[in-house]
């Protein structure tokens, strides 16, 4: 599995000189990895309950370390006592040298310390500082308790996903990975834009926000019931993906395994296939309209099920890529850790965590030190940056053995000032209530269907101007601006046509990218170098330009032809595997997950590239492998694979650090997600329960809940049954335990009290489908609340003249163009 030996590195990263203060939870440690990645100089500030504070080998304990070397490799680590005078001033003098603080903290409480956002801009104005909090630091919910699991349940990610009496949560945290990703990308957005004017700035980054706002189908289907053959709100179905075009089928032949099923891209291509071996089911679709097909998809999917069923599921996911199937096996994590495409692409790493030793406490609480015996292979990296070594990212490591000493702190970053503490520049302009980090920053968007356009609807709601080019050939069903899943994926952007088979295209694209910062592409590999448009090429034209390529399996390596959608994805990358209850293989994701991580990670890595850029002055370009990113995101299993500790099916166990309790359980009108991570937390459901079979003192202890998991389960099981979801979950947070409803689309529109207080929801008129709702960036910017400056396009090249006359036509050139099909 070894791909890449790391150790101590000078490297230098797309953030080198950026100064982080890491403030944060599990919720929030993923944002300050990624920062880390890509070279910021992060300091976790260990205080009291924080996680992470001691280094665990995951070799001799696969569960518990696994967060530290996931999540802290790479940091330095400062103790500080928030809570005494000392620990304050010690703070204070931290933030003041810095440039993005990262935190968790309960709402209201660094206010309550003096502490807060507002109480160092005297003596750092340019300091940027992310509260990442469960619901928002306003709202009649800000004080609500949460967990990944809690998140998953109340953001809408568990309506879709599991079986209709089963909700399920996706493997390894992922609802804090997305929060992580947005404050990645607005901390650093922030901190960009502090550069230039001196002045900071404060997100109020909700997670419950965050989540809901992220899901491919959910709110497309409640919001468009009226125009779309789909039900208002969408279910729980399995692997069954909206469309019905995307499903597991399970293989009896062979090892057996299930494979990720669908007729697209080609459905021909697969119906000869079935003719040739033997199906007659498939001759009545034969040569038939792709959007045929579809209308058919459930007896089409029905066939292929029938069809696939004795074959051997590894035989015919290959076969079926070497037809240009976009068929996926399902793999486990060993499976996975095998793949030769990520070998080729040196994917991952293997740290040597040599003179480290494991902190641990005894029985006795007395600490005990525990050599590192073995090397920690995980993800490298979620991008591949064509700068890396100066300008990318840096190696992964180890977590941490040792404190480092606030006076050297200060000292270095004192000699790196990026400019903290400069004048702010002039606050009078009326714009200043929508000012946003990345004004000025143009996007060439060459994206479809949902992962690039998802990124480029991020950077847009942060201040770019993204232009959308497209071409009416290639914009049909999802990627037209007449279909609801365009309208929900396309606002903050202008739209621009532009046919790349004219003979006068590329000199067209080559204006318009000559006047572009970043270009966002997610089409196969190879399909802008056959343009023309390829990085060599581009990067000639404009040196400064950020170039991302958003492929499947990346531009390299045995695979990079491989056909993929995020559902393949999922099933190759890990995620469907671990993603199932213990005795079902069929369940995983029940949306587009992957899809909206790659965006994520698109827009994170292009904001670390327009970082670098001020200090290189030149762009670079990000190598996106989608497949990549779904595995990346699952981190955790790798490294307990490396420990010999493969993780398995576990239905909504928490597969990081195991906390127990961490599962659903049902009530009278739905169900109520439960979490227990602390003791405190265990004293207080312990104590609201009142059961004589929880009466164990072990059961104060991790380890003694796990032991005992069971009967915790039954017992809250007993009495979730008696009470409503809200009523369950309300008790609960009353007694200080994390506990949440399972949310749909309706209830988080009509009764969710958190996202109607916050403005979340925001009525719009449509120049093509009328008054509708739409959602918002998922936080508050300075307290206040943004409204997209544009709704998605209204037709292909509604902002022709205003986009071909700002790179340099004049307006009859862009009419002629228009008339011979040029800008069509």
């Amino acid at each position: 599995m070894s791909q890449q030996q790391t150790g101590g590195t000078a490297e230098l990263g797309a953030l080198a000189g950026l100064r982080v203060v890491d403030l944060t939870d599990d919720s929030g440690r993923f944002a300050t990895k990624l920062l880390v990645e890509m070279g910021a100089d992060v300091v976790r500030v260990a205080t009291k309950g924080s996680p992470g504070l001691a280094l665990t080998n995951p070799t001799a304990a696969a569960l518990g370390g696994v967060a530290d070397w996931w999540y802290d490799g790479g940091k330095r680590r400062l103790r500080l006592d928030l809570g005494t005078d000392d620990g304050r001033a010690g703070y204070r003098a931290l933030v003041s040298a810095a440039d993005l603080v990262i935190e968790t903290e309960r709402p209201g409480r660094l206010a309550e310390l003096g502490i807060d956002h507002a109480d160092l801009l005297a003596t750092n104005p340019a300091l940027v500082q992310v509260s990442i909090t469960p619901f928002g630091r306003t709202g009649p919910l800000a004080q609500w308790l949460g967990s990944d699991l809690v998140a998953a349940a109340m953001g809408g990610m568990m309506a879709l996903t599991g079986l209709a009496d089963r909700p399920l949560n996706v493997w390894g945290r992922q609802a804090y990975n997305y929060a992580g990703f947005v404050a990645a990308t607005a901390g650093m957005s922030a901190a960009l834009a502090a550069r230039s004017s001196g002045r900071g700035a404060h997100v109020d980054l909700s997670i419950h926000e965050t989540v809901t706002g992220s899901i491919e189908n959910l709110f497309m289907q409640y919001f468009f019931d009226d125009l779309l053959p789909l039900p208002k709100v969408a279910p729980r179905q399995g692997a069954l993906h909206w469309l019905g075009a995307y499903d597991l089928a399970a293989c009896d032949g062979g090892d057996g395994g299930h494979v990720m099923i669908t007729p697209t891209p080609t459905p021909d291509l697969l119906f000869e296939w079935m003719i040739e071996t033997g199906s007659d089911d498939a001759v009545r679709w034969l040569g038939a309209d792709p959007a045929d097909v579809l209308m058919d998809v459930t007896e089409v999917m029905d066939a292929v099920r029938r069809w696939i069923a004795p074959r051997d599921a590894r035989e015919v996911w290959w076969e079926a890529q070497e037809r240009h199937v976009a068929f996926g096996g399902v793999l486990n994590i060993a499976e996975v850790c095998a793949n030769p495409q990520f070998a080729h692409r040196g994917f991952f790493a293997d740290i040597e965590p040599t003179g480290l030793v494991e902190s641990g406490v005894s029985t006795n609480g007395a600490t005990v030190a525990i050599p590192v015996p073995a090397d920690v292979t995980m993800p490298a990296r979620f991008v591949r940056w064509s700068d890396t070594g100066r300008a990318g990212t840096v190696p992964p490591r180890p977590p941490t053995a040792e404190d480092t000493p606030l006076e050297e702190i200060l000292v270095g970053w004192a000699a790196s000032s990026n400019g903290a503490g400069s004048r702010p520049d002039d606050e009078s302009d009326d714009r200043t209530r929508d000012r946003r980090p990345l004004d000025g920053i143009r996007v060439a968007d060459f994206t479809w269907v949902l992962a690039g356009p998802s990124a480029t609807r991020l950077l847009g709601d942060l201040g770019a101007d993204v232009i959308r080019v497209q071409s009416e050939e290639r914009s049909t069903l999802v990627n037209s601006p007449d279909f609801p899943y365009y309208f929900v994926w396309n606002r903050s952007k202008r739209s621009a046509t532009l046919d790349m088979k004219h003979p006068d295209a590329l000199a067209a694209a080559r204006r318009l990218i000559e006047n572009s910062d970043v270009l966002v592409e997610n089409f196969s590999a190879g399909v802008l170098d056959s343009w023309g448009l390829d990085w060599e090429t581009v990067h000639e034209w404009n040196p400064r330009l950020v170039y991302v390529s958003m492929s499947g399996c990346g531009h390299d390596g045995p695979w990079r032809h491989v056909i993929s959608y995020a559902p393949t994805v999922h099933a190759v990358c890990g995620i469907t595997h671990l993603t199932n209850f213990a005795d079902r293989g069929d369940v995983g994701p029940g949306f587009s997950l992957n899809d909206h991580l790659a965006g994520f990670a698109a827009a994170t890595a292009t904001v670390g590239a327009l970082y670098a850029r001020e200090r290189t002055g030149e762009g670079q370009r990000i190598d996106m492998a989608q497949l990549e990113v779904g595995t990346y995101a699952i981190g955790p299993a790798i490294i307990r694979q490396s420990a010999a500790a493969e993780p398995a099916r576990e239905g909504n166990r928490e597969g990081i650090a195991d906390h127990v309790p961490n599962e659903v359980y049902a009530c009278s009108d739905g169900f109520v997600a439960v979490t227990v991570t602390e003791a405190a937390q265990w004293l207080g459901l312990s104590g609201l329960l009142a059961d004589p079979r929880l009466d164990d003192p072990t059961l104060a202890t991790e380890q003694g809940r796990r032991d005992r998991r069971s009967v915790i389960d039954r017992v809250l099981g007993e009495w979730a049954a008696g009470r409503t979801a809200v009523e369950a979950a309300e008790t609960l947070q009353a007694a200080g335990v994390p506990g949440g409803p399972v949310q749909n689309s309706h209830q988080l529109f009509t009764d969710d009290p958190q996202h109607a207080a916050r403005g979340y929801w925001q009525p719009v008129d449509h120049a093509v489908f009328g008054e509708r709702t739409v959602d918002a960036f998922a936080g508050l910017w300075n307290g206040q609340r943004w409204f997209p400056r544009h709704l998605s396009p209204a037709y292909l090249g509604e902002h022709n003249f205003d986009v071909w006359t700002e790179v340099g036509y004049d307006f009859d050139e862009v009419a002629k163009g228009i008339g011979t099909g040029l800008f069509n």
